[in-house]
């Protein structure tokens, strides 16, 4: 009877190692793998950059343009990666600036209110934010803004990788290595969140959202309606 406990025993400790060494293959196998997709991750090839002209933009203040005692606050809410925020940067940012902001008439504040990322998934716009803030630490959010919007492709495709992000900081000639860890650490992911913890609150459902002193544009694609509202106010 004592010998056959013990062959049972024998058996069942032989199952163990088994099911020990099967599962020790599953995550030799499963590391294996990672290793593999992170080494191309960082040996594929970026892709083709679109470079931008680096300029001064009139009483920059961080994320902010114009006086802090305007008459007049514009406040935009943005996401890099959606179409209609790059429609916007392209069209309207420009006349705004021509129009109001040379002149130092306005107050412009960006805020990030990250949107694609929950409808495409992924993180590309949370890394472009927190990306661009760190070129802020270097006083280059406009350049760096410029840059991304001039390099936006199709929501979700890897535009906004974190390689293709570093390589626009060392395309605008920032400080490559304070970029890179100001980044890497996601420093200032929480002023990424704080902006859209602002958006929220003022009822930001879309992107671009803009607010001319705390009411909100119609259409901010109309620059029509923009140009009306402003040049009351500054009368």
């Amino acid at each position: 009877m004592s010998k056959k406990r013990d062959q049972i025993r024998e058996r069942r400790r032989q199952r163990a190692r088994q099911n020990q060494l099967v599962v020790i293959g599953v995550i030799a196998v499963a590391a294996i793998g990672v290793a593999a997709w992170l080494a191309y991750q960082n040996l594929r090839p970026i892709g083709a950059i679109v470079t931008v002209p680096t300029e001064t933009f009139p009483l920059a203040d961080g994320k902010a343009l114009g006086p802090a005692g305007a008459k007049a606050l514009v406040q935009e809410f943005a996401d890099f990666q959606c179409p209609f925020c790059g429609r916007y940067a392209a069209n309207l940012e420009p006349l705004l600036m021509k129009d109001y902001l040379a002149g130092g008439k306005v107050r412009y504040e960006y805020h990030h209110f990250v949107i694609i990322d929950g409808n495409v998934g992924g993180h590309e716009s949370q890394s472009a934010a927190e990306a661009s803030e760190c070129a802020n630490e270097q006083g280059q959010f406009w350049n760096y803004h410029k840059m991304l919007f001039a390099n936006q492709q199709t929501e979700g495709s890897g535009t906004f990788s974190d390689r293709r992000l570093k390589a626009f900081a060392g395309g605008l000639g920032l400080d490559q290595a304070k970029f890179d860890a100001c980044f890497d650490s996601h420093k200032f992911a929480s002023v990424v969140g704080f902006d859209k913890a602002l958006g929220d609150q003022m009822g930001v459902n879309s992107t671009p959202s803009l607010f001319i002193n705390g009411v909100k544009v119609t259409n901010p694609l109309d620059y029509t309606e923009i140009k009306q509202r402003l040049d009351l106010l500054l009368q």
